[in-house]
């Protein structure tokens, strides 16, 4: 048996391995071997285990050994990619909070389907986790949006709703506005204001000059 560290774990006959021996999952094997190797994200922290078994007792080479490492190593790269991935997914809906209770989501260039769905799901989130009251959408950068997206959105305030958080909607063009009507949004469920300023205002926030 060889462990320790980033080595994989290695027990070629668990009936023979103080640790697995009186396991019911060794017993109901009836034995056999396991050869583990743990998988690592880039800062550390540990994804989980890449294990290999056979009913029968095996004695890993070090071709078996080199075979796991560098199949381990693989999905630990695709494991960094697709937590970059949502990294960079996070950054396409930045949440900018104005107090505890208050964050604005300013939505700029274009909006589709995925992206759509990128953001309902970082509000939702962000707003259970930070306790939100109010989640105010800034829509003046938005360059373009399809109708099913302008649809999406606007059933995020359903879902924020449920949640406890009302949203607010700023800066819809008209062109956005119609869109909305023409997919059947029913625009009067979502408080709407013209600009940044005049949704403050209404929950209570006082702008002044300094």
């Amino acid at each position: 048996m060889v462990r320790g560290g980033r080595e994989p774990l290695i027990i070629e006959d668990l009936l023979k391995f103080d640790e697995t021996s009186n396991m019911e999952v060794t017993k109901n094997l009836g034995g056999g071997s396991l050869i583990g190797m743990p998988i690592y994200y880039s800062d550390g922290t540990n994804f989980g285990t890449l294990c290999g078994m056979d009913l029968r007792p095996h004695h890993f080479t070090e071709e078996h050994i080199s075979l796991f490492k560098a199949m381990a190593k693989l999905l630990e790269n695709v494991l960094n990619l697709e937590r970059a991935n949502h990294r960079v997914q996070a950054l396409s809906a930045p949440l900018v909070p104005i107090s505890d209770t208050v964050a604005i989501l300013p939505v700029i260039g274009d909006v589709d389907e995925d992206r759509t769905n990128r953001i309902m799901e970082h509000s939702l989130s962000q707003s259970l986790k930070q306790g939100l009251e109010y989640m105010i959408f800034d829509l003046s950068g938005l360059v373009t949006i399809d109708e099913c997206s302008a649809f999406n959105l606007l059933k995020i305030g359903q879902s924020l709703k449920l949640l406890g958080v009302r949203m607010i909607i700023t800066g819809v063009r008209p062109e956005l506005a119609l869109k909305a009507v023409q997919s059947g949004s029913d625009l009067d469920q979502i408080h709407t204001e013209s600009n940044l300023s005049d949704a403050l205002r209404y929950i209570g926030y006082h702008l002044e000059k300094i």
